[in-house]
């Protein structure tokens, strides 16, 4: 493969964190064979934002070192700015900035347009992290329109000008968005989806559908928030965590009134910071909500303690912003009029690959196989008494099932171990299928004898894939063994509490319970409780009655 090659496949495989590692390697190795430093250097970079943290910031800087031994005006520039994004990512505000900085004024020098108005890209980052929206949307809409005009172009080795393109337009409907300029926004957002879909580029479509959710949020159309943005977070297929949207959803429903389910979104942020001791300055109203409700509630150890990481946050922030802001004013704004000036004057270019473990599923599966291997050896009467003392398990549970699921579904502590079971679907995601299911099963929609795994996966805003997935991983059985244990629980209820269906023949039980036919009721029945209907019900006559079990 030539480098181009090799680059573009490294793009493809960008969500599949090995086969992209094995790539990035085989880059390196063919860079240093060939001694082609250019490529190395090019090689290093996708190494530095293919890996974490430290392992990051020492490609970055091995990339700059080869950039230098190279003596290669773009890649030089390349260098710097690499780093600076590196480092910014890490937080590393001061360090980020001078490498920028210095990229911003080369660029100028050695008149590469490409890198200089990557450079006016990352800066408007920059001001959007201090909040001068207004400021940013300037710089985004003049890098905006080079990568644009430029979207034609051949590219080359180390030039995306269509990754740059799309990543400003997101910029700038955001800047639009915390300014209020909505209606700039809708034809943006159009100009985006037409040419994603034109382009086929279906990874993207997920960033712009929050972008509508996010529009929608400070709108005041907190419905529209919420629907956009779940939707985002169901079309995301990356190792990313995607925090802009669980904040958005916190305080969408905590403007509706659900205080209960946004201080659950909330404290995900939260969770994000614990783990990575970061936090976009954005998310900060998440912490004055959590302080808030706290209160309210009286629980006095929860809220000093989100107080004490809000005073730590703000020290942290006020020490970033006042460096930030003095160097941007001072030696970009200034900088760039001078630029300007001297043009005019001579007429003048982001997971981590989650693992889970099938462990939980084996071992489910084996018990399974064990139980029933010991039901067949139990006789008639022990089977009845087994079914009878298990339907008395699960009764109170049916009768104690949430009323309003919308305001309440969120009581338990969110546990992303036991949502993270499938690989590449989001645990929010896997909750919410999972709490629908929930309210399927209270509602008893299973009776429908015409439902199917593709009506209710639709019904539920998933595909059939990911939904066979749930069941399976949740439910420890397929789709069609779920449905119809739920309909066996339902009708062995009926029968221990309400004396007439005892009275009833099989078939009418089996239309009763939803089944299709009297044969398969009767298989099901056998299957699950290794008894025959007719001699259940013949021993609940002969040995219990309704009122008394």
């Amino acid at each position: 493969m030539s480098n181009e090659e090799i680059e573009k496949k490294i793009d493809y495989y960008s969500n599949d964190h090995t086969k992209a590692w094995e790539l990035i390697n085989l880059y390196i190795k063919k860079s240093k064979k060939e001694k082609n430093n250019e490529a190395l250097f090019y090689a290093y970079r996708y190494a530095s934002m293919s890996s974490t943290y430290p392992s990051n910031i020492n490609y970055a800087d091995s990339a700059l070192v080869i950039a230098k031994k190279a003596n290669v005006k773009k890649i030089l520039l390349d260098g710097y700015l690499n780093r600076g994004n590196i480092n910014m990512a890490e937080e590393f505000y001061q360090k980020a900035l001078d490498d920028i900085l210095i990229a911003n004024k080369l660029s100028q020098e050695y008149g590469n347009e490409y890198i200089f108005n990557k450079t006016i890209y990352i800066i408007a980052q920059n001001k959007i992290y201090l909040g001068q929206y207004e400021d940013a949307k300037k710089e985004l809409v003049i890098c905006l329109k080079f990568f644009k005009d430029n979207l034609q172009k051949q590219t080359s080795l180390g030039k995306n000008y269509q990754m740059y393109y799309v990543y400003s337009l997101m910029s700038l409907i955001d800047s639009n968005t915390k300014l209020g300029q909505f209606s700039e926004n809708k034809a943006l957002l159009k100009e985006a989806f037409d040419y994603l879909q034109e382009n086929k580029l279906p990874q993207y479509v997920p960033y712009f559908i929050s972008s509508e959710g996010t529009n929608a949020y400070y709108s005041k159309d907190y419905q529209t928030a919420i629907s956009k943005l779940s939707e985002a977070i169901r079309l995301y297929n990356d190792q990313w965590e995607h925090n802009t949207e669980v904040f958005y959803l916190g305080l969408s429903y905590w403007n509706i009134g659900k205080k209960t389910l946004a201080i659950k979104y909330l404290e995900e942020i939260d969770k994000h910071y614990n783990k990575t001791k970061k936090l976009d300055p954005q998310f900060r109203s998440a912490y004055e909500i959590l302080i808030k409700y706290y209160h309210s509630i009286g629980d006095t150890q929860k809220q000093l303690e989100y107080i004490n990481k809000l005073m730590f946050l703000d020290r942290s922030y006020e020490k970033n912003f006042k460096y930030l802001y003095q160097r941007i004013v001072k030696e970009y704004d200034t900088t760039k009029l001078i630029a300007e000036k001297n043009r005019i004057e001579n007429t003048l270019e982001n997971q981590r690959t989650v693992f889970l473990t099938v462990s939980s599923l084996l071992v489910l599966g084996f018990l399974i196989f064990g139980f029933r291997i010991y039901r067949e050896k139990q006789n008639y009467k022990k089977r009845f008494e087994e079914i009878i003392a298990r339907q008395n398990k699960i009764h109170p549970a049916q009768e104690n099932l949430i009323t309003d699921p919308a305001e309440t579904e969120y009581k338990q502590t969110f546990d992303y171990d036991y949502y993270n079971k499938i690989p590449g679907l989001n645990p929010i995601f896997v909750e919410n299928i999972l709490k629908q299911l929930e309210i399927f099963e209270s509602e008893n929609k299973f009776l429908d004898p015409q439902i199917s795994q593709k009506m209710l996966s639709e019904e539920l805003g998933t595909n059939s894939t990911y939904f066979s997935k749930i069941i399976n991983s949740y439910k420890g059985k397929n789709f069609t063994l779920y449905i119809n244990d739920l309909r066996l629980d339902y009708i062995i209820d009926h029968l221990k509490n309400d004396v007439k269906y005892i009275n009833m023949d099989v078939k009418e039980l089996a239309s009763i319970s939803g089944f299709s036919s009297t044969e398969n009721f009767s298989d099901n029945f056998r299957r699950k409780f290794d008894l025959k209907p007719s001699v259940f019900i013949k021993m609940m006559k002969n040995n219990y009655k309704p009122d008394s079990v």
